[in-house]
């Protein structure tokens, strides 16, 4: 569209030419015109030629006409200008707004990004056990990918055994390990309005699905034999619990920490929420 100015310049010169060459009421008006416009929007070189025998009145009144076109396409291109000029100070003063968030009865409040929450590392035996107590139901995001999901924690002494809550829980416990896995991973554990850093191996054991909780069974789970059923939550896709160690938790069989565990429990305390 700024190409248009210096066109509508040349024009209106060129029949400024024209005019000039009029010489009685009627004759024949012959102009052949070659100008070059300019201005900050660009440079036109146009040329027009005026070639017939018409009235001076009626070449007057064709002018004056083609002027009122000039000049109401002069007005509307520099409208267009002009409206585009304040559109962009529009945007550029929308852009330096706080972003603002649309209330259902009207109005607007800005949107205040939410302060990040604390990853707490938590000493097992001095506030852990306490905080996450058997029964507590809590969702779990694995640090590395993101993905969550929920458990409950079922029992436990020296670290916290725990099950999936439902069968879409374990799938997603295996998507995570690649199948039901002895690896331990960095967890965030999400409780009551805290977060906890812990580590979580993703291999349930001591426990058979099909058969009642602390039920004497046989062939529990990853070897563990004849025993009582450690497995509390039925139809959830898993045979028995899996482990969660905190800061300075340890192994049932031995009481000593797992280094493994350890590592991964201060991987997810320097991990953001």
């Amino acid at each position: 569209m700024k190409k248009n100015i210096p066109l509508i310049a040349a024009l209106f010169i060129g029949i400024a030419a024209a005019i000039l060459s009029i010489s009685s009421h009627e004759s024949k008006v012959g102009a052949q015109v070659s100008v070059q416009a300019s201005d900050h929007l660009g440079t036109a070189n146009v040329q027009t030629t005026v070639e017939s025998t018409v009235s001076l009145s009626d070449l007057t009144k064709a002018i004056s006409t083609q002027e009122d076109s000039m000049n109401s396409g002069l007005k509307n291109v520099l409208a267009a200008k002009y409206a585009g000029e304040e559109a962009a100070k529009t945007v550029a003063l929308a852009a330096e707004k706080p972003k603002t968030a649309t209330l259902s009865r009207g109005g607007n409040l800005p949107e205040v990004s939410k302060p990040k929450k604390k990853v707490e590392m938590l000493d097992w035996w001095k506030s852990a056990r306490d905080v996450f107590p058997i029964g507590s139901v809590v969702t779990v995001k694995d640090v590395y990918t993101g993905k969550t999901f929920k458990i409950k924690r079922t029992m436990g002494a020296n670290h916290a055994d725990c099950e999936a809550l439902t069968l879409e829980d374990t799938k997603i416990i295996k998507s995570i390990w690649g199948g039901f896995s002895w690896d331990v991973r960095p967890v965030h554990i999400y409780i009551n309005g805290r977060i906890l850093a812990a580590s979580m191996a993703g291999q349930p054991h001591a426990g058979v699905d099909s058969a009642p909780a602390y039920a004497v069974v046989d062939n529990r789970s990853e070897g563990y034999g004849r025993g009582e059923n450690l497995d509390t939550i039925k139809g959830n896709g898993m045979d028995g619990h899996f482990d969660v160690h905190f800061l300075n938790s340890t192994h049932h069989f031995d009481g000593k920490l797992d280094s493994r565990h350890q590592a991964a429990v201060k991987v997810a305390s320097n991990s953001p929420e």
